[in-house]
């Protein structure tokens, strides 16, 4: 959703979302239109009458971007005259896209715009971020109303309440062009298979600003922004045919997936701000979530998330977008292999035990399904690591002392690691271009779509399963720690021991212990939804008449958190000191390079040192999950 600028953050308020009946009627009130009077005495926009009935209706799609060789190979392929409804059509649109100067309507999450095609009129209202109700697609809300021809501009009085309440008679007033899009499209209507239907559109043109560079004249010059891809939306039957037809049509020709619009193209152009980062959203599962729709909501959402950061670091170079795709890179391999572990449970929850995870699943084809994907998604996570490793250094880098004889590193070497960095980053971003990225994404989410994974199994609830998948990973997390032969702790009354342990654990011995640590963390995060949130009762003041409100209780997640940070310390000092050392023996040794290295060393035995204290005071702790147990 990020094919542009970073979009207004938006407000709490939006449009209104409740059932069409309460929609209905805040829209046939007179009183739901009345604003008042214009404080600054301009003119005021006039009361609209009730509008027409208008419902929102969800549009899910698949937006990936082309070459025009690309369009001009798609659209002769005998495949789509095979499975399309008719011949092609082709038309000619012209959208420009409306907002107040300081993007009111964007900041409330929304998009109006009028779009001029052959001898119709369309004004459409649009929500600009997805609701990730499917995987790799783009979810949206959108409302949609026939304008008179011989009209320029939208009619605001066809907006329900719940829209036109959001802006001022001033901010209306205010509604102007901002940018417009100019696509010569070819459209068809295909059907993969007898109850699906699947629009494609062909699009190519550019988004077009106007900038003035004359304040006496008006004059200006264009500004455009060039639009070369495919759209697929579902019109009914199988989400998953989307990214099946998506698919077949990548086999053909080069494309790749993104989660950007023509909409953010033209906010780019006009606010000028490059792509940010997007960070993760937490999970919306609730007690009756089962295992199969909780697998589905967490990979759905990883692979969002992945996607949009991807967006972003190929437009923008964030390297906050290399911190969120790694992020959820772990989260979505979190996931495949929790489902590969609920394939083992009993079709009803009971006491039988659960298979260890990774365990083998004999003859069970969606398994192994899920484990080849996993592996497909490997070299991803690896070079996002990788790079994050390097962007890691370089941000302590720049903390670090640069007079002689500090324990930092010298000019060459940090020449160096600002090349190792952005090195890493363009190997990331030449995976994602390449065909096997665009082809794995496709085959994941037409496989978390297809749902041909579910089971008998899968259909109880997750409330039910997740404590024993916790109890589970929690096991392997002990194991891992114990792995390291840790050095004992302090005899009672030792004061300012340092601990260091006999010699340092391997790095592998230390990267597993990452790993299952982080696995345990974001499986809990997720499942935390299923569970309520305590609050803490306060104690009344003696003589007081009134009791103080309810406090919320503290983060159930913080003493995971805190493990969770335990464990990552130490394995991070190793990275950055192998990094280090990697930079030396590139640009010769240095004595700084030593000194940092001792330095690292240290904090890797200090952090492995507060580690087993760290277990201890968490092991103690009755997790929110053991609840009732």
């Amino acid at each position: 959703m990020t094919n542009g600028p970073a979009r207004p953050t938006p407000t709490t308020s939006g449009p209104d979302t409740s059932a069409p009946e309460a929609g209905r009627a805040a829209a046939s009130s007179p009183a739901a239109y009345e604003t008042p009077p214009s404080p600054d005495g301009s003119p005021a926009v006039a009361t609209p009458p009730p509008p027409k009935r208008a419902l929102a209706v969800r549009e899910v799609e698949v937006k990936l971007a082309a070459t025009p060789a690309a369009l001009a190979r798609l659209q002769a392929l005998p495949l789509l005259a095979r499975m399309a409804d008719g011949p092609p059509a082709h038309r000619h649109q012209v959208t420009t896209y409306y907002d107040t100067p300081d993007l009111a309507l964007a900041a409330h999450g929304l998009a109006l715009r009028v779009r001029r095609q052959g001898g119709r009129r369309v004004q459409t209202v649009k929500t600009w971020a997805s609701d990730a109700g499917t995987a790799a697609a783009a979810g949206r809300r959108e409302w949609e109303w026939q304008l008179p021809v011989e009209g320029d501009g939208p009619d605001i009085g066809l907006l329900p309440a719940g829209i036109f309440n959001l802006l001022t008679s001033t901010q209306w007033a205010r509604v102007a062009p901002r940018f417009a899009t100019d696509i010569e499209r070819t459209a068809l209507l295909l059907h993969p298979d007898p109850r699906t239907s699947v629009e494609l559109a062909l699009d190519q043109g550019e988004v077009r600003l106007s900038v003035p560079n004359d304040h006496e004249t008006g004059a200006g010059e264009e500004a455009t922004w060039p639009v070369a891809e495919v759209e697929l939306e579902l019109k009914g039957g199988r989400v998953a045919a989307l990214f099946e037809v998506a698919a077949a049509l990548h086999h053909h020709a080069p494309l790749r997936i993104t989660t950007g619009s023509k909409a953010d193209a033209g906010l780019r152009l006009l606010t000028g701000r490059p792509a940010a980062a997007v960070p993760a959203q937490p999970a919306a599962l609730t007690p009756a979530t089962t295992v199969a729709e909780g697998f589905r909501h967490a990979t759905r959402h990883a692979l969002g998330h992945l996607l949009e950061n991807a967006t972003v670091l190929l437009e923008s170079g964030d390297t906050q977008a290399v911190r969120e795709m790694a992020a959820a890179s772990r989260r979505l391999d979190t996931a495949m292999r929790l489902l590969r572990l609920a394939m083992t449970l009993p079709p009803t929850a009971g006491p039988a035990p659960l298979a260890r995870v990774g365990a083998k699943v004999g003859a069970n084809p969606h398994a192994e399904a899920a484990d080849a994907l996993r592996r497909r998604l490997a070299p991803l996570r690896a070079l996002l690591e990788t790079a994050r490793g390097w962007d890691r250094l370089a941000e302590r880098a720049v903390q670090l002392p640069d007079r002689k004889g500090a324990a930092g590193l010298s000019k060459r070497q940090r020449l160096a690691l600002d090349h190792a960095a952005t090195q890493a980053r363009r190997r990331v971003m030449k995976h994602l271009r390449g065909t096997g990225h665009t082809a794995l994404v496709l085959d994941l989410a037409a496989w978390i779509e297809g749902g041909g994974w579910a089971s008998p199994a899968l259909d109880q609830p997750l409330k039910t399963v997740a404590p024993r998948l916790l109890a589970e990973l929690q096991d392997k997390v002990a194991r891992a720690i114990a792995r390291l032969e840790l050095p004992p702790p302090p005899p009672p009354g030792a004061r300012n021991a340092v601990l260091v342990a006999k010699a340092p654990p391997a790095a592998d011995a230390l990267e597993r212990l990452r790993r299952r640590a982080q696995r345990l963390y974001e499986t809990a995060e997720v499942c935390r939804g299923l569970y309520p949130v305590a609050t803490a009762k306060p104690k009344a003041a003696k003589g007081a008449k009134t009791t103080p409100p309810k406090r919320p209780a503290a983060d159930p997640l913080a003493p995971l958190a805190r493990l969770h940070g335990a464990v990552t310390a130490p394995a991070i000092a190793r990275q950055a000191a192998q990094l280090v050392a990697q930079l030396a023996r590139a640009t010769g040794p240095k004595a700084r390079s030593t000194r940092l290295l001792s330095r690292l060393a240290q904090e890797e035995a200090v952090a492995l040192a507060k580690l087993p204290a760290t277990w201890r005071g968490y092991s103690r702790r009755r997790m929110f999950w053991m609840a009732g147990r």
